[in-house]
């Protein structure tokens, strides 16, 4: 038992070092999120499926389970989230857009309670009542260097993500990472339709090459797998790195750091929901305990 969470622990941990360099190579690959979100998303959508089948060898009907529409539900919602995380790293500052996407392990709570009536705990309220203050902070800042659509276009996306992780919550049994990856192609292809099929220069292609073939593709698969061994709660703490360490790879290599009240606002963020996140986790291993 305890080899099978440390392999869940390590999954989550690897696919969160591998998903950091996202925001900086996004910045690096142009500021086109059309052009950028259709090579991404065709690129990555390639790679899912060949990482995917090389460790799930089940037919793709067989790996869709019973999933039934909400496996084509999540590839729709899966290429909106991806298009509006591009769209939102192009328009607005890495830190403002990742501690507003670090918000969705409580939105995926509050949308269970309402999708799969799951009880709403005290903490949930308040986590989401100290939260809300921090991202009004954020949004106070929109007009300097964060547009106020790159910090709509965040938080769509920490929904849509919300909304991925309640469907794949509903329905244990199937591997949605198919589903991701068709979502993947669904949306470059559509970005490329809205933007022409662009060849960036050299020293903006290897960025978008690099996430398309590795930094996304294998960070999700990683997720979902990480999944099997350990509970959301505990993948959504470990994710919660990425917001930190994002945040620290823009500013290192692209001097782009956050305004003071950005600051106070992630740590606010990030430290509710580190504590709400610590005390969900400590209450599952609790209830484990005594049901054995």
């Amino acid at each position: 038992m305890q080899q099978q969470v440390f392999k869940g622990y390590l999954l989550a941990f690897i696919g969160v070092c591998i998903l950091s360099p996202d925001a900086l190579l996004i910045r690096l690959a142009g500021n086109d999120p059309w052009v950028i979100a259709g090579w991404r998303g065709i690129l990555t959508g390639i790679m899912i499926l060949i990482y995917n089948q090389g460790l799930d060898r089940r037919s793709l009907k067989a790996q869709k389970g019973s999933s039934g529409y909400r496996y084509y539900v999540n590839m729709v919602l899966f290429a909106l989230s991806s298009f509006c995380f591009t769209y939102a790293i192009s328009k607005a500052n890495v830190t403002d857009v990742l501690v507003i996407i670090a918000f969705t392990p409580l939105l995926s709570a509050l949308l269970s309670a309402l999708f799969l009536q799951e009880q709403v705990l005290l903490r949930t309220w308040v986590a989401t009542l100290v939260c809300g203050v921090g991202l009004a902070i954020l949004f106070s800042q929109a007009g300097g260097e964060s547009q106020p659509l790159g910090l709509i276009s965040a938080a769509a996306c920490a929904i849509l993500l919300a909304a991925q992780f309640v469907i794949m919550r509903s329905c244990p049994d199937a591997n949605f990472s198919s589903s991701m990856a068709f979502g993947g192609l669904l949306g470059g292809i559509v970005c490329m339709l809205v933007s022409g099929f662009v060849i960036l220069p050299a020293s903006q292609m290897w960025a978008v090459l690099a996430i398309g073939l590795m930094v996304s593709p294998i960070s999700f698969v990683l997720f979902v797998y990480s999944l099997r061994y350990i509970t959301a709660a505990e993948t959504g703490l470990i994710m919660l790195l990425e917001s930190v360490l994002g945040s620290l790879l823009v500013w290192v290599f692209l001097g782009e750091h956050p305004s003071l009240p950005t600051t106070l606002a992630g740590l606010l963020i990030l430290g509710t929901l580190g504590i709400y996140s610590f005390l969900t986790l400590r209450e599952a291993k609790q209830a484990l305990l005594v049901s054995t």
